[in-house]
């Protein structure tokens, strides 16, 4: 019984240790890159207004090679996006993203802002 003990607590030790976290700022109309995720196959992005109102746009790139990227869509049932495979910023907004099988070797979100706000992104993606 111990033995299991120990392994259900390693389990979960391993699991939350798999989850990584990016946050940076979007300030009005400028184009934001977060890091290459090779090893993603769950990823959610949050937005949380902090000055002006909050808009733009955030979209997944995806690449064999890790240095050219195309934006990616929901195809051969690969990718699955919540709500869209755009998200469209805004205060409190919420996108979700799976990736089955991995069919890049490397990923990137692009976030593009608008106008005079400031949006605080956390991004947060696990294996």
């Amino acid at each position: 019984m111990k033995k299991i003990l120990v392994l259900l607590v390693l389990m979960v030790s391993f699991t939350l240790s798999a989850q990584r976290t990016i946050t940076d700022t979007i300030q009005g109309a400028e184009t934001v890159t977060f890091a290459t995720m090779a090893d993603a196959t769950q990823i959610q992005v949050l937005c949380t207004e902090l000055g002006g109102t909050s808009d733009g746009v955030f979209t997944l790139k995806g690449s064999v090679d890790g240095v050219s990227f195309a934006k990616l869509t929901e195809k051969a049932s690969k990718l699955n996006f919540f709500p869209t495979d755009t998200l469209a910023v805004s205060s409190e907004a919420v996108w979700l993203v799976s990736i089955k099988d991995k069919p890049f070797n490397y990923y990137k979100l692009v976030g593009v802002g608008t106008d005079s706000d400031t949006t605080l992104i956390t991004i947060k993606w696990s294996k």
